[in-house]
């Protein structure tokens, strides 16, 4: 394993400031001279290099972010209702940018974290099909309650020999079909 450096040893709060003041647009030298206020024995080039691994990251996790967006927006068109199936699939999606990202700097993907992603792929795809499985079950079910709500509706009404109202025949209808669901 790599020696740490000096910035990965400061404590966990130098180490936040020097994220926020980065994100904030802030330049090594005025970062540095930050540091130096506080005391903590950073070196220029030591942070420069530290800010140009935080710099990638942050562009990485940006990409990875707005794919994970673009991924979400489709499958909102798609109809998809599931949250936790999208949730799901954009942390997959993060998952696999931050793995490839982790890949470019340190010789690849190993051979155990190629299987585990590829069965979490597999995992992530049948549970999505069960998913729509039960979305489609549901409709299904949602129509033949409304079949047989709408047949008991027009028996109602034709028993009572008189015309048959439309307005009060679909109520009778809605009710049949979302009277089950008030208990």
């Amino acid at each position: 394993m790599a020696r740490l450096s000096k910035v990965d040893r400061l404590p966990a709060e130098l180490r936040d400031l020097i994220g926020r003041l980065r994100e904030g647009g802030h330049t090594i030298d005025e970062i540095l001279g930050k540091l130096k206020e506080l005391d903590a024995d950073i070196g220029r080039s030591g942070l420069g290099e530290h800010l140009k691994k935080f710099d990638a990251m942050r562009e990485r996790l940006h990409r990875s972010r707005a794919a994970a967006e673009s991924i979400m927006s489709k499958l909102e068109e798609a109809g998809t209702d599931d949250r936790v199936a999208r949730f799901n699939i954009s942390s997959l999606h993060a998952s696999v940018m931050e793995l490839m990202a982790t890949a470019d700097g340190e010789g690849g993907l190993d051979p155990k974290s190629a299987k585990l992603l590829s069965e979490t792929m597999r995992n992530l795809a049948t549970a999505a099909k069960g998913d729509q499985d039960r979305i489609i079950n549901l409709k299904k079910h949602l129509a033949a309650e409304a079949v047989k709500a709408a047949e008991t509706a027009v028996g109602k009404a034709t028993a009572a020999g008189g015309p048959v109202d439309p307005v009060a025949l679909l109520e009778q209808i809605r009710q049949g079909i979302y009277g089950m669901y008030d208990e």
